[in-house]
């Protein structure tokens, strides 16, 4: 793992050893040695055994222990050595080992006092005895050559090493014959079959080469770092921003799914599944494509490259799926949206832009939701609880009557009177303010939602609507037809009456386009209620504005709703001309 392999590297530089000893077999020096000497690309060193035809796999990759030992003699122009005796018919051992990321946290003193608490929980057998006599007794020769040896050994051959060390004799041994073959993986194999997947391997070649591994080799950050660089190309494939709160919800996630496992940090599976269900299958698509990367896989001296599966290296595992939201190759090809260099979107006036009359359904729809939520919620905020006299009103209020019990008294709930309708819906998706940057960025800070306009409802059915939007031309999906996303709108009932907001003198002093918005809604609204949806509540000047009016604004915070709802709604399309509506079925999806 990452961080024995780090371990091993900073013993190496702090320790400046005459010469390295690993755990290995001896008469496969000569390929780990090669292997070594080619990282940080990826080698495989396989072996076959005479009698059982068993196949061993040895993956060299950055992050191994062993490896990083023979990869650092080899730079440091020392010499090195495998001191293991080759055996035939070992055992798969599933020994309880603390888990390796507590190794960051407590130190590799502290993890091996702990490895060494639940040691006689470690399965031995006589195989492992004759191992440790065979590095006992190479050990014994090199102290005859060498002053000062950096062993790397597996921690559960120490105390009988070093129990052997200084006998004065040893018996006769003899490695077992075996072909072996140095090669490497093909890209799709390396993606899969690595012990750290690919980006682990590549932050921790990163942090070696820059002699930083004391500060930044954290899993936990590198897990994070991996899931805020996915983010952006899935926010670029999907067209909708990532909701705020599912990179902490991912990390919890994954942190409960490696606890019930008895681990302290997720692996990829672990992570993977984690991302599916928090945000949706393209974002664990993301995740897994981003993490499997390796860009050190160069074979620049033509190794054989083997194509080695899941499977075969690791044995019987779990698969992962992804079922991605994406319209087929056919489907999409029918589509005439292949070659966007030469659409353009022409709009001769500002009179003649139209919106797409299914959209204009669906948030109509979700409009009237809002108004229908908010009213309730009015009402449940007027609610009171009253002793009983002569009607149970809405019904018995079990727990202020339970509160009560020693007067003897029943209380009732007695919802308040009907708030009356709203007159008015506010969203606001992203405030889109220098408010919102930091002092350095203010006097840089670049507006995402340009774009501003009031439209009016075409029928009754309709309502006026005033909003902020990405530009119009940032994204021209066909023939006079753009994709825009909104930052924010307002919604006025009924239709028809709405004039141009954003360039109406009244509202000329106020600082950003959420609050023109909800000014707008204040004055416009013939009802008393007016929905605020956003992520914060408005400011306390806006609620008293509103009671000059005898209305009152409803906040209900965006977190509330079903953020794969909201994904879809902000994405809306403008055709340049009425007739546009007969051919935007082509490309809209």
């Amino acid at each position: 793992t990452m961080e024995v392999a780090a371990c091993v590297r900073k013993a190496f530089v702090e320790l400046k050893p005459d010469c390295v000893a690993v755990e290995l077999p001896e008469p496969l020096q000569k390929h780990f040695l090669q292997a070594s000497a080619r990282l940080p690309d990826i080698s495989v060193v396989t072996t076959e055994e005479y009698n059982t035809k068993e196949k061993l796999i040895y993956l060299v990759e950055p992050c191994d222990a062993h490896f990083e030992a023979l990869r650092s003699a080899c730079e440091g122009h020392i010499p090195s050595f495998c001191i293991d005796l080759d055996v035939v018919g070992y055992p798969e051992m599933n020994d309880p080992y603390p888990d390796p990321y507590a190794i960051h946290k407590i130190g590799l003193e502290n993890y091996y006092k702990a490895f060494f608490a639940a040691e006689n929980l470690m399965s031995k057998t006589v195989l492992d005895h004759r191992r440790e006599l065979f590095m006992a007794k190479k050990l014994r020769e090199l102290s005859f050559s060498y002053e000062k040896i950096l062993v790397v050994m597996g921690m559960s051959h120490v105390k009988g090493v070093l129990s052997h060390i200084y006998d004065t004799s040893f018996p006769q041994f003899q490695h077992e014959k075996k072909e072996a073959l140095l090669a490497t993986l093909t890209e799709k194999s390396c993606r899969d079959v690595l012990a750290e997947y690919g980006w682990i391997s590549k932050q921790y070649e990163l942090w070696r080469q820059n002699n930083s591994l004391d500060d930044t080799c954290d899993r936990q950050k590198l897990i994070f770092d991996l899931l805020k660089s996915s983010k952006e190309p899935y926010e670029e494939e999907m067209r909708a921003p990532l909701p705020h709160y599912a990179l902490a919800m991912i990390m919890k996630f994954s942190r409960n799914y490696a606890h019930i496992k008895g681990m302290l940090l997720p692996h990829l599976f672990e992570l993977l599944s984690a991302s599916k269900g928090a945000v949706d299958h393209n974002f664990a698509y993301e995740v897994w494509k981003l993490a499997g990367d390796y860009p050190h896989l160069k074979n620049i001296d033509n190794l054989p490259e083997l194509d080695l599966s899941i499977d075969d290296v690791w044995g019987k595992t779990k698969k992962i799926h992804f079922h991605m939201k994406m319209p087929s190759k056919k489907s999409f090809q029918s589509r005439l949206q292949k070659e966007r260099s030469t659409l353009r979107f022409f709009s001769p006036n500002p009179f003649s832009i139209c919106s797409y009359p299914r959209e204009d359904k669906v948030i109509e729809d979700y409009g009237d939701l809002l108004k229908k939520r908010g009213v309730e919620l009015a009402r449940e905020e007027d609610a009171r609880t009253i002793p009983f006299s002569v009607s149970l009103e809405d019904g018995i209020d079990v727990r202020e009557s339970i509160r009560h019990f020693a007067e003897k008294k029943l209380y009732v709930k007695a919802k308040g009177k009907p708030p009356g309708q709203a007159g008015s819906v506010v969203v606001i998706f992203d405030a889109d303010s220098p408010e919102k940057a930091s002092k350095r960025e203010v006097d840089t800070y670049t507006e995402k939602y340009p774009w501003r306009l009031s439209w009016l409802g075409e029928n009754e059915q309709e309502s006026d609507m005033a909003f902020y939007a990405t530009p119009i031309d940032s994204d021209i999906v066909g023939p006079g037809i753009a994709r825009c996303e909104y930052g924010g709108f307002m919604m006025s009932y009924p239709p028809r009456r709405l004039h141009d907001i954003w360039h109406d003198p009244d509202y000329a002093s106020l600082r950003t386009k959420a609050q023109v918005l909800l000014t707008a809604a204040i004055d416009y609204a013939i009802e008393p209620l007016i929905i605020y949806v956003a992520s914060k509540p408005p400011e306390p000047f806006f609620k008293r504005y509103a009671e000059r009016f005898s209305k009152r604004i409803l906040f209900m915070p965006l977190s509330q709703f079903s953020q794969v709802t909201l994904k879809k709604l902000r994405i809306f399309h403008v055709l340049d001309s009425y007739q546009r509506r007969q051919i935007a079925d082509d490309y809209i999806h």
